[in-house]
């Protein structure tokens, strides 16, 4: 058994969610939502006496009973936990159709400042635009050879991207066992467990973001994060859920759109141009799509 053996059999992974599992849970979501809590149901009993007495107020009350469930037409079922939040962005993410064109232009921008812009082509030619990049806002070729996708921590291919596996757990061991071959040190030798996993945490939400894959491989990154340990809905915000998400440098923030199945913002994220990008104090905003143009130089 190989070091990569004994640390996967160390941390067993756990069982992705099936769809029974999340349709039972958006089933009872939705029951939630337009049902009144227990509270509502004690409240109404002990009005029902208060009836007899006065009945302008009781049929004031009944009225209130009715249009209070519905909650004004709001036809979205509450997020009740980081999982239901990103099952739900999953099935939206499988749904989305892909797009074409010959560039994957990926937009990575930060409020009050300038935005980097990469176009990556499947033969591992890319562009790079922006401040703060080589070529000074202009549009620049970097390198001139073909280069793999950056994924978090790891490189691939386009080939290898489309042949990612779409089933959740299959698709975490993937890039688990291939971020101790990805050349990541840290201060300690080999990588903790602990470090391998956010790292490839790390990978599935550059798959979600920025990665040219299928829908089918998105919905699986999803899938995926949704069944990990440690990530923590901190509540509505504005564009999605705010969810907290273990990396291996600590805890990263990303806002998630279960509407579009996209991450509307983030603090980590893998600029084409190598490495992991950290932002503690800030988010940014990612836009990936694929187009037909290049921009003017």
């Amino acid at each position: 058994m190989d070091d990569i053996e004994m640390l996967h059999a160390a941390r067993p992974q756990p069982d992705a969610p099936s769809h029974a599992a999340h349709t039972a849970a958006r089933a009872a979501l939705l029951e939630r939502a337009g049902s009144p809590s227990p509270t509502a149901r004690r409240r109404t009993l002990w009005r029902r006496a208060r009836w007899i007495l006065i009945p302008a107020v009781a049929a004031a009350v009944a009225a209130a009973l009715v249009i209070v469930p519905g909650r004004g037409g709001d036809s979205r079922p509450p997020a009740m936990s980081s999982r239901d939040v990103l099952l739900v962005a999953a099935d939206t993410a499988e749904r989305t159709p892909e797009g074409a064109g010959t560039y994957w232009h990926i937009t990575i921008t930060r409020e009050g400042a300038a935005s980097e812009e990469y176009w990556y082509r499947r033969d591992g030619h890319f562009w790079i635009k922006g401040k703060g990049l080589k070529g000074e806002g202009k549009l620049l070729e970097w390198p001139t050879k073909p280069q793999p996708f950056a994924v978090g921590p790891l490189r691939m291919t386009f080939e290898e991207l489309r042949s990612l596996p779409a089933d959740e757990k299959a698709l975490y061991t993937r890039l688990w066992s291939a971020v101790p071959a990805s050349g990541v040190r840290s201060s300690r030798e080999p990588i903790t467990a602990a470090e391998q996993d956010g790292l490839a945490m790390e990978s599935l939400i550059s798959l979600i973001s920025e990665a040219p894959v299928s829908p089918q491989v998105r919905a699986a990154a999803y899938r995926a994060l949704a069944s990990r340990p440690g990530v923590v809905d901190l509540g509505e915000t504005e564009g999605g859920r705010r969810l907290q998400v273990p990396m291996a440098s600590g805890m990263g923030t990303m806002v998630v759109d279960p509407d579009t199945g996209r991450i509307r913002e983030t603090s980590v994220w893998a600029p084409l141009t190598g490495g992991m990008a950290h932002d503690p104090d800030g988010m940014r905003t990612i836009d990936a799509e694929w187009t037909d143009q290049l921009p003017p130089e």
